[in-house]
């Protein structure tokens, strides 16, 4: 319409829901933190967060654009449920999308059969916080099984809770082909998963993998966080002991075991945001020391960088004081820094 665009953001500001920065002044008291949030305009009302209702009913991209080489996520991907009723304490969506809200199973499977008639893919992913909280997963995964299996269209459960397995909910995820199975403690000791409010004990945790190890998986994936609020060194022998039964359940000789482990980075709006996070010098030295420890059993460790963990808790806590560094960072050069090679 040619209008300029302070009078765009002033249009849009008035749409429930959206926040325009320029709109608001921020006073900050001695020690850096935040005084007072100040509207311009003394008519600009509070600005609200804005929640989808109704998933169901909600539109769903029924065409997605199929790019023409392969990417990561080379598969039909469909949200099943908002929201994560777990409150994890360290988890910032967790919070963020609440409330739960779900779609129908019959919702789900129409959608999906538009999906899978544009794409020509041969895989559908069901996603959510935890899907297997979703309250009709194993009614969904029998209805799409018995649709697909003969297609060898595969489903796949990106976000399993070690307490939601069950035999019969593995049995169907493996009907077409085993589409990974990944399990996240968090934690290694059971004292430390209730400072995180995570809910699971080792010995789920050790059955689920199991169950799996007899159902036919070959590859298991374990996430832990190091430097979690109280975390002692314990906690550390703890993870090693977990990841050693883990190891302890799988066949001889023909089963890989990869464990993957994050340095915690605290978030905004979650029960930990004004946690301190380990130094970078004492994430390194707790890595090593996993490394070590670790060494005895035959896995594949994978680590994440301690620097980019703690510009992601710069990020995840800083406010509009944050616009300078990261203009000044780009204007002296950063560009793909999410890339290893390139991170700087």
């Amino acid at each position: 319409s040619g209008e300029n665009r302070a009078a765009l953001l002033k249009r849009l500001a008035a749409i429930e829901g959206i926040y325009v920065p320029s709109h608001f002044m921020v006073s900050y008291q001695a020690d850096g933190r935040i005084e007072a949030i100040t509207a311009k305009d003394p008519q600009q009302p509070k600005v609200r967060r804005r929640v989808l209702a109704d998933l169901d009913s909600a539109p769903y991209p029924e065409q997605p654009i199929v790019p023409f080489l392969e990417t990561i996520h080379d598969r039909v991907a469909i949200e099943v449920a908002r929201g994560c009723t777990r409150g994890c304490r360290f988890c910032q969506a967790g919070y963020i999308y609440r409330p739960v809200r779900e779609r129908q199973p019959d919702t789900i499977r129409n959608l999906i059969d538009q999906l899978l008639n544009h794409s020509g893919y041969d895989e559908v992913s069901l996603l959510s916080l935890s899907t297997g909280d979703y309250s009709a997963i194993e009614t969904l995964m029998q209805n799409l099984m018995g649709c697909y299996a003969d297609q060898s269209i595969a489903v796949s459960l990106p976000s399993l809770r070690v307490g939601s397995l069950t035999p019969e909910l593995m049995n169907e995820i493996k009907k077409v082909r085993k589409t990974g199975f990944t399990l996240a403690p968090e934690a290694g000791s059971e004292r430390l998963r209730q400072v995180i409010n995570k809910g699971i004990n080792a010995e789920d945790l050790v059955d689920s993998a199991t169950t799996a190890f007899e159902l036919g998986w070959r590859i298991i994936k374990l996430y832990f966080m190091i430097g979690l609020p109280t975390e002692t060194n314990e906690d550390l022998d703890d993870l090693v002991a977990l990841v050693g039964r883990v190891v302890g359940a799988a066949p001889r000789g023909g089963a890989e075991i990869h464990v993957s482990i994050s340095p915690f980075a605290p978030k905004a709006h979650t029960p930990f945001q004004w946690a301190a996070m380990d130094s970078i010098e004492d994430n390194y030295g707790k890595i090593d020391l996993l490394k070590r420890l670790t060494s005895r059993y035959k896995i594949s460790l994978k680590t994440h960088n301690p620097r980019e963990s703690w510009l992601e808790c710069l990020f995840a806590r800083g406010d509009r004081r944050m616009c300078d560094a990261l203009e000044y960072a780009y204007r002296s050069g950063a560009r793909f820094d999410g890339w290893k090679e390139l991170f700087s």
